[in-house]
């Protein structure tokens, strides 16, 4: 028979049949291709809706070997910040893709909520959770302690966690004192760390806790003697936990650092030039960056902390920029903001590996963020103006809140009931 070159079907018409396409099945049921598709979804609240598929689903989206891949590839999202002052907060979402918007919206949650009642403190914000203090108004009154509260607005249907009451300092007779709480570095629930920080004639005393299930256990204890001029603070401010190792800004050449896990002070001497208006963010590895502003010149600094551990190799300058053209941008768009030399900028928060900082503009009442790597500036919050210039209620306290990581995974013993396991997402 002569060969058929019409197309059509010999024994009717129409086109030949295609052969069959790969099943959907035959695709997903290799485990190196499935963990392939996995790292595209893009954002781990997409990672925990898949892993409700199935065990099999849930295995490979919650491998830490995969997880590590997955971050690399997806690094967690800045899904906004908080903005305010003691009693009164407010969450600012920042634009997100549609599959984020949604998830945007719950950190607004403790605003309506505990926030609204007005004597709530914002402690520390980090990796999706929220430290948060409440004392009522009669306790207020009565001079009555706070209450500690465990947040995690993004895990719907989460209930707060109360903490045990914090452990008091022990020496009375402390000419200053500084308490600080901190939520752990690797995402945790676990792990809540408490800092009292008392100054003793020209020695600083720490007592560190560490919260566990049997409560605040037995402090850890450091001592050193510091330089302490006429007329100065001993501390500005006390950073959380980087590498393990709080920091105490200062403002006498250098920052005054308490390793957790040793109990022991160092110093670490600030960068050439900086003296004020800089913050600490990890690295990768063990180092450390430094983000400084000087009037509108930024600069970026890392410490590799090798050696000793303590920041004796120095630090590198690794970038360094100015943004009043973008603040300039600003002025053009609303007359009331007019750059002048004279301007001072604090900054307010910095990102984890200096990927991006906040800088709060006081003399105009209002907040900038800087990404530090395409260098692009935004202006993302403004003061009301009641709030602008009253001294009364300090400066604003600017809290970033990112994505949780790790992904928080439905439990294997539970089921893998749809609707039992989506208050997880």
């Amino acid at each position: 028979n002569p060969p058929n070159l019409s197309g059509q079907n010999m024994d009717g018409d129409g086109p030949p049949p295609a052969a069959p396409a790969p099943s959907v099945a035959s695709v997903l049921g290799d485990d190196d291709l499935f963990r392939e598709i996995l790292l595209f979804l893009g954002f781990p609240n997409l990672l925990v809706r898949a892993a409700l598929v199935s065990k099999r689903w849930l295995l490979h989206a919650s491998d830490p070997v995969f997880l590590r891949r997955f971050r690399e590839r997806n690094p967690p999202r800045l899904l906004g910040f908080y903005a305010g002052y003691p009693g009164r907060y407010q969450f600012v979402p920042l634009p997100q893709p549609r599959e984020l918007v949604a998830l945007s919206r719950r950190p607004a949650s403790p605003c309506d909520g505990a926030f609204a009642r007005g004597a709530e403190r914002l402690i520390h914000c980090r990796n999706g959770r929220l430290l948060t203090a409440f004392r009522s108004r009669w306790r207020q009154l009565r001079g009555g302690r706070f209450k500690h509260y465990l947040l995690a607005p993004l895990l719907a249907g989460e209930a707060p966690t109360v903490l045990p009451p914090a452990p008091p300092p022990t020496h009375e007779r402390a000419q200053a004192r500084f308490t600080q709480m901190f939520l752990p570095e690797d995402g945790a629930r676990d792990g809540i760390t408490l800092v009292h920080l008392l100054m003793v004639s020209r020695k600083v005393y720490a007592e560190i806790y560490a919260l566990g299930s049997g409560g605040w256990g037995v402090p850890g204890t450091a001592v050193i003697e510091v330089e302490h001029p006429h007329g100065t603070t001993f501390l500005e401010e006390l950073l959380p936990p980087v590498h393990g190792k709080v920091f105490m800004v200062r403002t006498s050449g250098y920052i005054l650092g308490l390793d957790l896990a040793t109990s022991t002070f160092f110093t670490l001497e600030l960068p050439v030039g900086v003296r004020r208006s800089y913050l600490l963010s990890c690295a990768d590895d063990s180092g450390l960056y430094l983000v400084s502003a000087a009037g509108f010149q930024l600069s970026v600094w890392l410490n590799g902390m090798t050696g000793d551990g303590h920041g004796a190799a120095g630090w590198l300058l690794v970038d360094t920029f100015s943004i009043r053209e973008g603040c300039t941008r600003f002025a053009d768009q609303n007359q009331t903001l007019m750059p002048q030399d004279g301007d001072f900028l604090r900054v307010a928060a910095v990102g984890d590996n200096a990927e991006f900082v906040f800088l709060d503009y006081a003399t105009y009442g209002v907040v900038l963020y800087v990404h530090l790597r395409s260098r692009v500036v935004e202006k993302v919050y403004e003061q009301a103006p009641y709030d602008h210039g009253n001294v009364h209620i300090g400066r604003i306290h600017i809290s970033p809140f990112m994505m949780m990581w790790p992904p928080v995974f439905p439990a294997l013993n539970r089921g893998h009931d749809k609707e039992q396991l989506s208050q997880h997402v």
